[in-house]
């Protein structure tokens, strides 16, 4: 459990007034005193900070209102930045995110060799992009978010259970840190970089289960306001916890799972676009999707009981297949619970952003938070 120490507080300050700021697009400070209901003064301060730091910046607000013109604060966009890395793929992805958490540009996506190994890829990735993109200059820069398809265990350095299997075998920060030295490195599962997004941020909620339903099933937990840490980091993997018939819920509910229904006769397995496309209204599909609301009910009544969050995020692309996906599970939810537990419901919501987006602003909000406390 974290302490509680003046540090600390003020460090929370900090991050509600940056948040409130990217929240509101340009705010005065009074408004934003009002809004995080911290002091008036305690804001100034925060906000003297954020100019001095170059995250913000400060003009007469833009109005047609007769009268006297106040500041407002907006946050910098590009006068610091954060350089990503997405290893969701073998062909993973660079990029550059501004301090209002948005996109600059295009993402690099890198060719993977696989006569190398997943270190040198990495290498000549990174080497490539800085040239390219940043001038071999990390001026600017104030850290560097890595989003990983797995639980990412910092003591060993190593992604666990990727679906990537170099992956699981590579040592990630041993390998970025001479080329990135100096800078604040912040590796962790894309579900868990999401929840911090969409729990702190987009719904400001302090206790929040994420749960996506991709090619596997994750989830991660924002409890009391932070995202849940583990003894081994696979706090949240609720991809292997088994249903009713046997199955594990991965194979149960994934998309791997249904993808693999409609295996060509030479072997090949169609992508979900290639499913969704041709097999939109095939029984089996519909089967499927039908049998996947009931386990997951189970699973997320089970879970309620244990961690007994306010909200449920689910991110699927099952709502492509059935726009009402949520919905009908939403209802699964309530039937088994309603009747035990009344009023005290947690809400099943679709998430804010796709998984992508999400975990790139939420990676970028751990860099800002660790950046201001090592300024501080």
């Amino acid at each position: 459990m974290q302490l509680i120490t003046q540090k600390n507080i003020k460090l929370q300050n900090m991050m509600k007034v940056f948040q409130e700021i990217y929240r509101q697009g340009s705010v005065s400070r009074q408004v934003l005193s009002t809004k995080t209901d911290i002091s008036l003064m305690t804001v100034g301060k925060i906000v003297d900070q954020l100019l001095r730091y170059d995250l913000a910046y400060e003009e007469k607000e833009d109005t047609s209102k007769v009268g006297r013109k106040g500041n407002v604060v907006s946050l910098a966009p590009d006068h610091r930045k954060i350089v990503l890395l997405d290893l969701e793929r073998h062909n993973f992805k660079l990029g550059i995110l501004q301090m209002d958490l948005k996109i600059k540009g295009e993402l690099y996506q890198h060719t993977y060799d696989h006569q190398k190994s997943y270190e040198d890829n990495l290498r000549n990735a990174v080497t490539h992009f800085l040239h390219n993109w940043l001038n071999d200059s990390l001026d600017g820069v104030i850290g560097v978010g890595v989003c990983v398809p797995g639980p990412y265990y910092e003591k060993g350095d190593r992604v666990l259970d990727s679906r990537i299997p170099e992956l699981s075998t590579a040592k990630l920060k041993q390998t970025l840190s001479p080329l990135f030295p100096g800078q604040i490195l912040y590796i962790d599962e894309d579900v868990k970089c999401s929840v911090r997004f969409d729990g702190g941020l987009a719904l400001q909620a302090d206790n929040i289960f994420y749960a996506i339903i991709g090619e596997g099933v994750g989830s991660a937990i924002f409890y009391d306001g932070r995202v849940l840490g583990s003894a081994y980091s696979y706090a949240g993997e609720i991809g292997q916890m088994y249903t009713k018939s046997g199955k594990m819920i991965e194979e149960a509910v994934g998309i791997g799972g249904l993808r693999r229904l409609f295996t060509e006769p030479d072997g090949s397995v169609p992508s979900f676009q290639e499913v969704a496309q041709r097999y939109k209204n095939d029984p089996r599909l519909i089967a499927y999707l039908e049998q996947a609301i009931p386990e997951l009910a189970l699973l997320f009544a089970n879970v309620t009981w244990l961690l007994d969050p306010e909200i449920i995020i689910v991110e699927t692309h099952y709502t492509k297949l059935d726009p009402l996906f949520i919905d009908k599970l939403r209802e699964a939810f309530e039937a088994l619970l309603l009747p035990r537990r009344g009023d005290f419901m947690p809400k099943i919501l679709p998430s804010t952003e796709d998984i992508r987006t999400a975990c790139y602003k939420g990676a970028g909000l751990a860099i800002i938070e660790r950046f201001l406390d090592d300024m501080d």
